[in-house]
């Protein structure tokens, strides 16, 4: 099947370029025409230019392609965004669907969020059936609800069957920009006050979110939603984990709700006085005390086998370690587990001169 990918520079959309390349099948990658060039080590693919707000040009992108898998999008918290989530998560999933179907693809696979089926006041399980209550919604989760009754409807408009994606939180890599998924690890990583908090998330490596997608793709009934999570977690559990593959300790006191705000008020604050992006919002801190516990049952009957947590932090760990976020007085500091190291795949690159 020749399939295209938007967002190959996410998380998500590099692992699914890797498990569709993997199963076979011919990969084109639709890219915004400011992104670098970037292919995963060892494989080459075909690059096409476009923008989610060109119809004409995302038609042409898509001539002769069997399946589209989107996953581009906005991942962001934070009320300053809200035009732009609507714009890039409801906006462009329209016009890349009426794009698609113009062109002649047939199927599609939709990125949306676990997030659309809502969260508990305790620890309970939710699936595809539920739908957000009386908690707060920031407004990215608004925009993936609406994005997924967008998807919806321009499939049956446009006769193209279009099957919707859930992932709960994705951990690991390789990833261009950190995410809130992987910003909940490096919060730890930087807390010296090893601090916990109420509620709870299913955290899920990126790895199996991409070969989830690419079996919804071959497999998906068309108008449904499948949760493509791991394990189901307190945050109190995620965070030892952390500790234990890090070489860390904790964690101790279990921050409040009202604590975690303030403390994401400073951090707001301190992201505006040295323009960077703050690594938790005022928004995302109203969240703190529920559970965003999901079950995978259904898109387990295709074939999805996700891991455990403790594999998901390790994938989440071995690229942090790496990368630029982390400051080199805390990545001295951690004596990482053997997992962590095999978590990510060793490249070699050429010696310098």
């Amino acid at each position: 099947m020749k399939i295209a990918v938007t967002g190959t520079s996410g998380l998500v959309g590099t692992q699914v370029v890797r498990a569709a390349l993997e199963a076979g099948h011919d990969v084109r990658a639709i890219v915004r025409r400011e992104t670098p060039a970037r292919t995963l080590p060892g494989r080459e693919i075909e690059r096409v230019r476009s923008e989610l707000d060109d119809e004409v040009s995302l038609r042409a992108a898509l001539s002769g392609v069997d399946g589209l898998v989107h996953c581009a999008a906005v991942y962001a918290f934070g009320d300053q965004r809200a035009a732009e989530l609507d714009r890039v998560n409801v906006e462009g999933t329209k016009t890349i669907l009426r794009a698609a179907a113009r062109a002649g693809v047939s199927r599609a696979v939709i990125t949306s969020s676990a997030i659309t089926c809502g969260s508990s006041a305790g620890p309970l399980e939710r699936d595809e059936t539920d739908r957000p209550g009386p908690e707060r919604v920031p407004h990215y989760y608004a925009s993936k609800i609406a994005q997924e009754q967008a998807a919806l409807e321009a499939g049956e408009r446009e006769g193209l069957a279009v099957v919707l994606a859930l992932p709960s939180v994705v951990l690991g890599g390789p990833y261009v920009q950190l995410g809130p998924s992987n910003a909940i690890v490096l919060r730890y990583l930087l807390d010296a006050t090893r601090s916990t908090y109420p509620g709870g998330a299913n955290v899920v490596d990126a790895r199996h979110v991409g070969t989830g997608h690419v079996q919804l793709l071959e497999a998906g009934r068309a108008g449904q939603r499948y949760v493509l999570g791991g394990e189901n977690v307190t945050w109190r559990t995620l965070h030892a984990l952390v500790g234990q593959l890090a070489g860390l300790p904790g964690p101790y006191a279990e921050a409040s709700a009202s604590v975690a705000w303030a403390v994401s008020a400073v951090a707001e604050a301190w992201a505006r006085v040295t323009d960077t992006a703050p690594l938790s919002s005022r928004e995302e801190a109203l969240t703190v005390g529920r559970y965003y516990w999901y079950t995978s049952a259904k898109a387990r009957h295709l074939g999805y086998q996700p891991g455990t947590a403790r594999q998901a932090v390790a994938s989440s760990l071995a690229w942090l370690a790496a990368g630029t976020e982390l400051p080199r007085w805390v990545r001295e500091s951690l004596r990482l587990a053997p997992e962590v190291r095999a978590a990510r795949p060793l490249v070699p690159r050429p010696l310098q001169q």
